[in-house]
């Protein structure tokens, strides 16, 4: 088998898999946070897409999943992301994401956005 060919089996075979999983991303979502242009609070803002959330994304006063729950985002929402935190482990990742809110603090884990590598993205906070 010539090298070319082994390779694009490889590829072909893992997009296979990938896909069997049953991952779904929202449709309108990047693998990456981007620039939120006018949904956002400013031109320079950067949004991202709840995903993969099994029962929606439970918004948090602090970065925990034992903070104070507030409200839930369906998965498909677009959210604008402030800055990114450490803090409690969600399914062994414990980056979480200040979400905008003239509201006050509002948390989600990191874990159920589409923020890719948010720490390239965003500021610490």
């Amino acid at each position: 088998m010539r090298l070319a060919h082994w390779k694009a089996t490889v590829v072909a075979t893992g997009a296979t898999a990938f896909l069997a999983t049953g991952m779904a991303f929202a449709p309108a979502a990047s693998a990456d946070a981007f620039r939120c242009g006018s949904f956002g609070s400013d031109a320079r803002a950067m949004c991202a897409y709840v995903q993969g959330a099994p029962n929606g994304l439970t918004v948090r006063s602090g970065p925990s999943s034992q903070a104070s729950p507030l409200y839930s985002l369906a998965n498909g929402t677009k959210v604008e992301v402030d800055c990114w935190t450490t803090g409690s482990s969600v399914n062994g990742y414990n980056i979480w994401a200040k979400l905008y809110s003239p509201a006050g603090s509002r948390y989600v884990s990191d874990f159920y956005l589409s923020t890719g590598h948010i720490q390239s993205y965003v500021n610490h906070c």
